[in-house]
């Protein structure tokens, strides 16, 4: 007939192993917890072989959990530091966009009425693009860098948008 002593050293076996099943889970703070109290239970029946290996692996764990929260804070303070990426990307964007319009306010009709037919092709010539049909797209992207080199290099410099079309050319005839 089992004695106390008995059971309580079944239910500190029994945390044991609730315990490795949370380390499987990746639950490390339950663990810990659960080896805790099968220590304290082992303290009580006097087993000092058994308490020393679970301070062992409760020093593990801790280890484990020290890790894993640095490997958080690692995680969100590059996080944080992307954000700020981000966003200074963002914003040099949109100071580039409203320099571009205040640029746009600025110049004579002539200009702004081929700036903005550029948009509208720069629009037509992807829908081309996704529907394949490469010959129109070959001959708006041709149409567009004329409209480009119309405007006077002194009032809007466009040499970078011409060459990013003429490379786009290029790939488009040898398809």
């Amino acid at each position: 007939m089992p004695g106390p002593f008995d059971e309580l050293e079944r239910e500190a076996e029994n945390l044991e192993k609730q315990s490795k099943g949370e380390f499987t889970k990746k639950n490390f703070v339950d663990a810990v917890k659960l080896l805790e109290k099968a220590q304290k239970i082992y303290s009580k029946l006097g087993y000092q072989g058994k308490i020393g290996m679970i301070k062992k692996r409760i020093a593990q764990l801790m280890n484990v959990i020290k890790h894993q929260r640095q490997d958080t804070d690692i995680k969100t303070k590059n996080e944080e530091i992307f954000q700020q990426r981000v966003d200074k990307v963002l914003k040099e964007k949109e100071r580039f966009s409203n320099q571009k319009l205040a640029e746009q306010r600025a110049l004579s009709p002539e200009v702004k009425k081929n700036l903005e037919k550029i948009d509208l092709l720069l629009e037509k010539v992807k829908k081309e693009e996704r529907l394949g049909n490469y010959s129109r797209v070959i001959k708006r992207y041709e149409y567009i860098i004329e409209l480009y080199k119309s405007i006077p290099k002194e009032v809007m410099n466009f040499s970078n948008e011409i060459y990013e079309i003429e490379k786009k050319l290029t790939a488009l005839h040898s398809k």
